[in-house]
């Protein structure tokens, strides 16, 4: 079983054991290092090219991490941005490629808590730079253009964002259980109340079994916000439009949110 899996055209599996060639069954320290490794073979599994047969690779990577090897790899910043600076350019120049906007590497950690350790999911994408989303709070964001460092670390986990301020919110969720404030540029989980919720959580009061614990979440800006749906989350459709495991959609408000194929609807809007 090789380090690199592809799960679909646009995301990988990494097995970091098998990168640092370790022993099966063996505990593998996650560095920045192995982060590089990985997006820089992650990189080499594009085969798209220009009219002019010139390679086109993705400048759009989300390393998604377990929540131990994340918080292991949280401290390392300055290294993880000075490897990756050095990999990913070397990579790009040894193929001659092109790139569509700037290249940006972010890595998150699993909210819903279900990849195990030593493992690690690549997402990538063609991202024009004006359409490259913001940084979401926790995340380890780094922009590189042309290969020179540009970007910094979004909001530490432990900034505190409060779900129910009047102060920074413009938008409420409503359902039949009932109502709650979200805040411009908060990420909040969504899903079943339960004892473990993570921080900046939204349980649907009233939600029944079909509703998953975290079903999803949302992210709103002055002008849209954005619905994505946890990787083994029931079905969510935005406005009647199913949303792929994994992936989001940025919509106009007011919006619906259908969950488990209409068991709970919740509307967005601003209030």
């Amino acid at each position: 079983m090789g380090a690199i899996g592809k799960d679909g055209l646009d995301q990988f599996r990494v097995r970091f054991g098998e990168l640092a060639r370790v022993k099966r069954g063996k505990a593998v320290q996650i560095d920045p290092f192995l982060i590089a490794q990985a997006i820089g073979l992650v990189m080499r599994e594009c085969t798209v090219r220009s009219a002019t047969g010139k390679p086109i690779v993705w400048n759009e990577y989300r390393m998604i991490l377990a929540r131990p090897d994340f918080d292991l790899v949280r401290p390392l910043q300055m290294p993880l941005e000075r490897d990756l600076k050095n990999v990913l350019a070397q990579e790009a120049k040894t193929r001659a490629a092109e790139l569509v906007g700037e290249l940006r590497v972010t890595v998150v950690f699993d909210e819903a808590d279900e990849l195990p350790q030593g493992e690690g999911v690549v997402r990538v994408a063609f991202v024009p730079t004006d359409k490259l989303a913001a940084p979401r709070a926790g995340e380890l964001t780094m922009r590189l253009d042309s290969f020179a460092l540009a970007g910094e670390i979004a909001a530490k986990p432990t900034d505190t964002v409060h779900v129910a301020d009047s102060t920074l919110s413009n938008c409420s969720l409503v359902w039949a259980g009932g109502s709650a404030k979200v805040a411009l540029g908060a990420t909040i989980v969504v899903g079943r109340p339960h004892p473990d919720a993570p921080a900046h959580f939204i349980g649907l009061a009233g939600a029944g079994a079909t509703v998953n614990k975290q079903h999803f979440w949302i992210l709103a800006t002055p002008s849209a916000i954005k619905i994505g749906r946890f990787p083994k989350a029931n079905p969510v459709h935005v406005n009647g439009q199913p949303i792929p495991p994994g992936e989001e959609r940025e919509v106009a408000m007011p919006v619906e949110i259908s969950l488990s194929r209409g068991d709970l609807i919740v509307r967005v809007d601003r209030r």
